[in-house]
């Protein structure tokens, strides 16, 4: 009785994770007291990379260089809607966790409202008499 095997080569794929999807954020900006020049609300979207999607200091440095107008995050403050369409101020990796729990449709809402006036460099008021300046710090005499 003779036999005949058929062998044939199948590739096998290589078994590499693959890549994890970008959080996409969709950022409304609202500028206080803004006139037509520059609008008062202004549309960014971005991508970030999942490894850093809970980390608020990066989000917040972010936020600050796709909107050239707020030149630090010191300058707004970052919001999100909830269930109930409130406006939830946050400003912490937990709070960002908690803030991620609600996103649905795979794109990350946030709300920005310019706090300060969107730039970082001192005016002659803001410096102490001994030339020491901190940003965003109102304070009563440095040590």
């Amino acid at each position: 009785c003779d036999v005949l095997v058929f062998l044939r080569a199948v590739r096998i794929p290589d078994l590499q994770p693959r890549p994890t999807m970008s959080l996409t954020v969709k950022a409304y900006l609202e500028r206080p007291g803004a006139q037509t020049t520059p609008p008062e609300h202004e549309i960014r979207r971005f991508a970030i990379d999942p490894s850093v999607s809970s980390s608020y200091d990066y989000l917040s440095r972010k936020v600050a260089q796709v909107f050239p107008c707020l030149s630090e995050p010191g300058n707004f403050q970052l919001f999100w809607k909830d269930g109930e369409s409130d406006l939830v101020s946050f400003s912490s990796d937990e709070e960002l966790l908690e803030a991620l729990g609600f996103v649905s449709d795979g794109i990350f809402r946030i709300y920005v409202k310019a706090t300060g006036s969107g730039s970082s460099q001192p005016t002659p008021g803001d410096a102490q008499p001994d030339g020491t300046f901190h940003p965003n710090v109102v304070c009563d005499g440095c040590n």
